[in-house]
């Protein structure tokens, strides 16, 4: 199995917790009470987002790819 690595970003809440959003995989993200859960939870997210790419027959992003850039 091959092993991907993409950049997340992650903000603490105003009221309290995490968001992390994956920039080369438009529309992944997750939160988590802590920094530790909400970088598990993305992990996740990013997994089932590789997986129904792969089921797809579509084309994996790199990380930093200029072609997901734009969509953030």
């Amino acid at each position: 199995m091959k092993t991907y690595t993409y950049t997340v970003l992650l903000a603490q809440k105003e009221d309290g917790g995490y968001r992390v959003k994956c920039p080369a995989l438009p529309g992944v993200r997750a939160y988590g009470d802590t920094r530790k859960e909400a970088i598990q939870n993305i992990r996740i997210s990013i997994s089932h987002k590789l997986d129904t790419l792969i089921a797809s027959g579509r084309r994996i992003p790199e990380d930093g790819d200029p072609a997901h850039q734009a969509a953030r």
